[in-house]
């Protein structure tokens, strides 16, 4: 039997006992081949590569390997290259095959890489299987749609690029194929998919030039994956559907994954990406999710709030009333959300993306907002040359570093890149630079809390906007030279401006966590936090020079620095003259009232305090952002709230 391997790595999370997703897609292939006799008769598969361990130490547990098989994503792909470069050195006579997300559905990744021989388009079950058994029988490879390959003259060949329909593939978990792997000692999330396809044509996402239709897998085959996973105590479950809720047998598989996890305590958290159009079912199946503990946080994506970018994009949102009503009933719930915006899309201004920004906070999202850089995926409409060249579209390829990994070297360290889109017709680098700058400083003070209390009451008791006093704040920052908010935003800066020119990614360690990679928004809050006090004053002042001291704004400072989580406190007591807790609780249902002078006082119990900064970046700032852990006033705290005017009938 000819031995072949697949190789899909990860790279591992956290910074104690390692945790990594199961190599799913490689897995789901290599069940769909055992089911052909021909191939599970002629073929054995070997152990599959998950982890980036020294490239020769991998070379040298292969045996005689007939084909290698490489699944590509944004992030593998360079070690990817790099190893079969190594199998191909070792065993010259080996087939080299790379498929996945990021390999072009044209001859380009063929031709730019002489080592490789196959490459696969699309879903990788149906060519894979094919090709394999042409392989073991010598059939023709010119009838297998979705692969290139050199013709025996050495020129490039593609052959056509068709739709795949199945929908009943067997399941890798229930064949399986992860059963070795799962003995070592690793913490395995999984992927899970109810369906496979998206009808949606988004230009900036890989699968929008595909627009397929979706297929849906057999829901016995869902619960039975559900099932597995409960068996194997599997936490985390992602599940790559591109649009959960499209169909009513959604809801089926939530009621399931809540009564296992009550029965059993598995899995513990289950994340979603869900449909755009559905909004009600959407919040009833959500809010079941976030009520019964398996979710953090209701995404609301947008990616843009410029109507001249949605049509660039293809793309509609639902209208900011509707937003607006349904933030108000996800704030009544009590349940978490956030919001998705994409930066450097054709058609976005630093004024529009500012504003538009600014603009989801008007209508209700203070806590999380994620600005994500554009990338540019292989298979993307905005990757083409005609799409690029009509809207002017330039790109920088930086390294590629996942959050909250460890920024340190590991055996197998090869740099990963990614392109990225930092300059259109309608925004050039530097201002692509100070539009992250922008987004990075409302994620960190406003959505994380820093200066959420004060940016509030700028907005409805001395009518400043929140785009007026954000950024006030920032050219305020940039002329204050010496200053702790100059240290900001240069530092700040310099990472933006970085990432525009190709010289750093787009995430940093920060000294004191342990060496986790942060997002520039997560730093913008380390950075402040270390420097608590002295932020403070300096942001009091560039508020006293424009509006001049009051009871309240003192008042108000008092409070927002009381407010935010500390190290090394459990129980914590908030007293004010004036009524701060009811008026931003109104602020948050959009439902804004007058500030009352009404003695309060909010006694607060911390369920997890911290002692270190390291462990409050950890829990706070990375594992408690959707939850508001880093503001006492957040549902994470039991808070009690005495309003003593209240209590003594003044």
């Amino acid at each position: 039997m000819k031995n072949v391997y697949f190789v899909q790595v990860n790279d591992f999370y956290g910074s104690g006992r390692k945790s990594t997703y199961i190599p799913y897609a490689v897995g789901c292939i290599q069940a769909f081949c055992l089911q052909d006799e021909v191939i599970s008769s002629r073929y054995n598969f070997g152990r599959i590569v998950y982890c980036r361990d020294n490239i020769e130490d991998i070379v040298n547990r292969f045996s005689d390997p007939f084909m290698v098989l490489f699944s590509c994503s944004v992030w593998n792909t360079e070690f990817n290259k790099a190893l079969a470069q190594g199998v191909k050195k070792a065993f010259p006579s080996c087939l080299i095959t790379f498929g996945g997300h990021h390999v072009s559905s044209d001859l380009s990744f063929l031709s730019e890489n002489p080592f490789v021989d196959f490459v696969v388009h699309n879903a990788g079950e149906e060519p894979t299987a094919a090709l394999l058994r042409a392989l073991a029988l010598g059939e023709n490879l010119e009838e297998i749609s979705n692969l290139s390959f050199r013709r025996k003259n050495g020129s490039a060949f593609t052959t056509p690029i068709l739709p795949q329909t199945g929908s009943d593939y067997p399941s890798p978990y229930l064949a399986g194929i992860f059963d070795d792997i799962l003995k070592d000692d690793i913490d395995f999330s999984i992927i899970l998919e109810t369906n496979r396809g998206c009808p949606n044509a988004c230009a900036f996402c890989d699968w929008g030039l595909l627009k397929s239709k979706v297929r849906l897998f057999p829901l016995e085959r869902v619960f039975a994956e559900l099932d597995w996973a409960v068996n194997h105590k599997i936490e985390y479950i992602y599940c790559a559907d591109a649009n959960f809720c499209l169909f009513g047998r959604d809801e089926q598989i939530i009621d399931y994954i809540i009564a296992c996890n009550k029965q059993y305590g598995y899995p513990k958290m289950f994340h979603l990406n869900f449909t755009k159009n559905r909004a009600e079912f959407v919040f009833d199946v959500s809010s079941k999710l976030i009520k019964n503990g398996l979710s953090k946080a209701q995404t609301i994506a947008f990616q843009s709030m410029n109507p001249e970018v949605l049509s660039n994009i293809g793309r509609k949102n639902m209208s900011l009333e509707n937003f607006r009503s349904l933030m108000r009933r996800f704030s009544e719930n009590n349940i978490p959300t956030y919001c998705e915006l994409i930066l450097g899309l054709p058609g976005e201004t630093y004024e529009s993306f500012s504003k538009g920004l600014c603009s989801l906070i008007e209508n209700g999202q203070h806590f999380a907002v994620y600005v994500y850089p554009c990338e540019m995926f292989p298979n993307s409409e905005i990757s083409e040359k005609g799409y690029r060249e009509k809207f002017k579209i330039g790109s920088t390829r930086v390294p590629f570093l996942l959050m909250h990994t460890g920024s340190e070297k590991s055996p197998g360290a090869v740099t990963e890149y990614v392109d990225i889109v930092t300059s259109t017709y309608s925004l050039n680098k530097f201002d692509w630079a100070r539009t992250f700058l922008f987004a990075c400083f409302v994620q960190g003070l406003h959505n994380m809390g820093l200066l959420r209390s004060v940016a509030i009451y700028c907005r409805y008791a001395l009518r400043l906007s929140f785009n007026e006093f954000y950024e006030g704040l920032i050219d305020h920052a940039k002329n204050s030279s010496g200053s702790f908010l100059s240290h900001l935003y240069e530092y700040i800066f310099s990472l933006c401006i970085g990432v525009a020119e190709g010289k750093n990614s787009f995430v940093a360690p920060s000294e004191e966590t342990n060496g986790i990679l942060w997002g520039f928004e997560e730093l913008v809050y380390i950075e402040v936090f270390k420097s608590l006090a002295r932020f403070y004053e300096e942001v009091y002042f560039f508020l006293l020079k424009k509006f001049g001291r009051t009871d309240e704004l003192n008042a108000l400072f008092r409070y927002q620095f009381d407010i935010i989580k500390k190290i090394g406190l459990k129980d914590i007591v908030i007293q004010s003259d004036y009524d701060f807790y009811s008026y931003f609780n109104c602020v948050y249902l959009n439902s804004p009232q007058p500030l009352k002078k009404e003695k309060i006082s909010l006694s607060v119990s911390d369920p997890d305090p911290v002692y270190s900064l390291a462990d409050y970046a950890r829990k706070a700032v990375w594992y408690g952002r959707n939850r508001r852990e880093t503001d006492y006033t957040g549902g994470h705290y039991r808070v009690e709230y005495k309003n003593f005017a209240s209590s003594f009938g003044e």
